[in-house]
């Protein structure tokens, strides 16, 4: 194709990556308009790639919005009205998206109706993990703490005694999950490039730890070292509150090391603290968590935490949770909550279940998680995922 980019005073990236990207964006366009004429999809996808290169003020900022474009001009089969980059719609709106926009903001008795259309029932909150109710607490905690007395390390897969997780040894791992690759039919890492076929010693692991670590994630075994506590007698505000917690390996198994709490209807942040957990952390496993060791200097006891979170005025029986993955943080948390929005369930294909990150590049167009993990963000994203799906502004904050 004889296309060639706009050429700008400030162009967030080289010649030959616009040149590249903007072939591409051509091939898309003619795909999804097949019936106009060649030349006149050219010239729209040169007016159109710089309109996102105007818009970028960096080669990374250029290449995320040129991919929410290829992106969303194939979702909406070339209808560019419905495409946003940066914050803007890309062409100019029509009346009538004008007012379906003024339509979006909501009151707040329409919002409440809405939520309470995606609370999980009973059925749903069981079979995604989610604790219910203390059934023979005794009986089953002593059930699985002899079948618990090996577990298996999260990162090596190797067995080892419970008891040992504090004795020191060396633990090769990947910290990338393995991928399948559809051309060599093979699974591959990655992290650092090898494969399950590999004959190389990195085929066992690209990095390594003088610890092994384990999720202890039953229900049975948190309750056995902290009682889970019911919220639906406990009476409050009603509210609707996003949260996320990030996570650090201990002696215990996998535990809360940050908690963090948004409000629905303010976006403000309501609660942020680090967590000192339960048992002795073997790593905070800071890569992925954002926690740091001079963050627990002055973190605050998990009893401390759930004595200021459980209130009438925070979490209580009429308040509607909102997370990813939620079973998780309710389940470190020790709480059973019946009013519970979850998006990993809201967006699942039959048991696949997609990640916050694909979710919010993919319903949002925004990028999360590029670095070390912020339960903030990972909040606000799975906050931002339910507006969007009951049709509210993502920045409506004035309900009067």
């Amino acid at each position: 194709m004889t296309v060639r980019p706009v050429s700008l005073a400030n162009s967030p990236a080289g010649f030959h990556d616009r040149h590249k990207i903007l072939e591409k964006l051509c091939t898309t366009l003619i795909k999804c308009k097949p019936r106009a004429q060649v030349d006149k999809v050219q010239k729209l996808a040169v007016e159109l790639e710089s309109r996102v290169a105007r818009r970028s003020n960096s080669s990374q900022s250029y290449r995320f919005n040129m991919s929410i474009l290829l992106r969303d001009v194939m979702k909406f089969r070339g209808d560019l009205s419905k495409i946003v980059i940066a914050g803007k719609p890309l062409v100019g709106t029509s009346n009538q998206s004008k007012r379906e926009h003024a339509h979006l903001n909501l009151s707040k008795n329409e919002v409440m109706e809405k939520l309470k259309t995606l609370i999980l029932d009973k059925r749903a909150l069981k079979a995604n993990g989610f604790a219910i109710a203390e059934e023979d607490q005794e009986a089953a905690i002593e059930t699985e703490e002899k079948s618990l007395e090996y577990v298996l390390c999260s990162r090596c897969s190797t067995k080892f005694r419970r008891e040992d997780v504090m004795e020191k040894t060396l633990c090769k791992y990947h910290p990338s999950k393995k991928i399948y690759n559809r051309e060599t039919k093979i699974h591959e890492y990655p992290c650092c490039g090898e494969n399950t076929t590999s004959t190389s010693i990195l085929r066992l692991g690209c990095q390594q730890f003088h610890f092994h670590v384990f999720r202890d994630e039953t229900i049975e075994n948190l309750r056995s070292n902290w009682k889970f506590i019911h919220t639906s007698d406990a009476k409050g505000d009603v509210n609707v509150l996003a949260l996320d917690c990030e996570m650090a390996f201990t002696s215990l198994g996998y535990e809360m090391v940050r908690l963090t709490i948004v409000d629905f209807f303010t976006v403000k942040t309501v609660f942020d603290e680090f967590v000192k957990p339960l048992g002795k952390i073997v790593d905070l496993n800071s890569k992925f968590s954002g926690v740091h060791a001079k963050d627990m200097e002055n973190a605050l006891t998990f009893e401390a935490v759930m004595e200021k979170i459980l209130t009438p005025h925070l979490i209580n029986g009429n308040s509607i949770l909102i997370g990813h993955g939620l079973e998780n943080d309710l389940n470190v948390m020790r709480i059973v909550h019946d009013k519970v929005i979850d998006t990993a369930v809201m967006h699942s294909k039959g048991k696949f279940k997609m990640s916050l990150k694909n979710l919010s590049f993919e319903l949002l167009s925004r990028k999360i998680q590029s670095g070390e993990h912020d339960s903030s963000e990972d909040a606000i994203a799975s906050m931002d995922i339910v507006k969007a799906k009951i049709g509210m502004s993502l920045t409506q904050v004035d309900w009067n």
